[in-house]
């Protein structure tokens, strides 16, 4: 069961930061990519396994560019919104951890927006990629979003079960057979 253990807003009301208990007792916290987690990224995707980074980015890459990098960590608010998940340092003097990221990107057409995320491997299956798809559900409503869609690629089963899990259209890609298209009305 997903718990809150506390909750941090903007001035505008938004949640920014979220302590959450996940299935399995760990805990974590969700809050927007600031410019300051450039290495805390670059670490996170370096620890991704092949296999993870291609179902990510849809190719095989072994580690990403600076320039993707910063990209990832500088962007417009109010059409691009970020966020990570961490596990708190037990050590004063070390910075948390990554373990997850995900982000939605408003599409020309205003009732949709792109949304991806990825979850490093040992923080799958206890409920922390469904916590993220809620928080980006959430603040694509506060931007007027309708329908957030994300690809998929056609041989990523664990991504396919968890669009069913959470009652997403599955449907063949754009121009791509190895895609499937994944929406969700939010």
């Amino acid at each position: 069961m997903l718990s809150n253990s506390g909750q941090s807003r903007d001035q505008s009301g938004n949640k920014t930061v979220e302590r959450v208990q996940l299935n399995d007792t760990r805990q974590v916290t969700i809050r927007p990519i600031l410019p300051s987690d450039l290495d805390g990224l670059r670490t996170f995707f370096a620890t991704l396994s092949r296999a993870t980074l291609r179902f990510r980015f849809h190719s095989s890459i072994n580690e990403l560019s600076e320039q993707f990098l910063h990209a990832f960590t500088d962007f417009n608010d109010g059409a691009h919104v970020a966020f990570v998940a961490e596990k708190p340092a037990f050590a004063a003097n070390r910075p948390a951890t990554l373990v997850a990221e995900a982000r939605l990107v408003r599409n020309d057409d205003p009732d949709t927006a792109e949304f991806a995320l990825v979850v490093a491997e040992t923080w799958r299956r206890i409920g922390l990629g469904t916590m993220l798809t809620q928080i980006l559900a959430q603040r694509a409503r506060l931007m007027g979003v309708r329908r957030m869609c994300g690809d998929v690629l056609a041989d990523n089963e664990a991504m396919r079960g968890f669009a069913n899990a959470l009652d997403a259209q599955l449907s063949l890609g754009r121009g791509y057979v190895r895609n499937l298209r994944v929406c969700l009305e939010v």
